[in-house]
């Protein structure tokens, strides 16, 4: 248990490092975007606004956004879900992430009611290397937000976005 309770502090506290950092890697609605490729179900975007790239996943009733900054220091996770998940947007709430058996903690941004198709969600900002290999090895993730609706996203074919990605931020 005391180790369990060790790895959610060190966690959050990497999470929160984004503060500290002083630069929000996530996209603004308006910033330009321009397809760079795709690969498993992935599609890899520029951010021509800011000068990075991001990777973007469709599954069902989700979408799932990862990215880093420019300097590849911080990323960023967004889910996004068309279910209720009792979201009021602009709050912050923590929410844990699984992959692998292994436990994520940050606190989330949420946006509801600004996102096309009619998707609520938020984003989580780390610079844990062990959070970004999980994403990039594992199949599945499951989110627990503290509002409600525990929900599933499937990470097939995240390595190879994330190559494709790392490929588009060296253009």
């Amino acid at each position: 248990m005391r180790s369990f309770l060790t790895l959610i502090a060190a966690t959050s506290l990497a999470m929160s490092a984004m503060a500290a950092y002083g630069q929000n890697p996530v996209p603004k609605a308006s910033d330009v975007l321009v397809k760079y490729g795709e690969v498993e179900n992935w599609t890899v975007y520029t951010n021509q606004t800011r000068g990075d790239c991001l990777i973007v996943r469709d599954y069902g009733a989700g979408s799932v956004q990862m990215g880093v900054t420019a300097d590849q220091q911080v990323g960023y996770l967004g889910v996004f879900s068309k279910a209720d998940i009792g979201l009021q947007n602009g709050t912050k709430s923590e929410v844990f992430v699984s992959i692998g058996g292994h436990l994520y903690s940050g606190v989330a941004t949420s946006t509801r009611g600004e996102l096309k198709g009619g998707y609520s969600g938020g984003y989580i900002l780390t610079d844990s290397p062990e959070f970004k290999r999980d994403l990039a090895k594992k199949y599945e993730m499951i989110v627990f937000p503290e509002t409600k609706g525990t929900f599933v996203v499937d990470l097939n074919g995240t390595y190879k976005a994330m190559a494709m990605g790392r490929k588009c931020l060296k253009h």
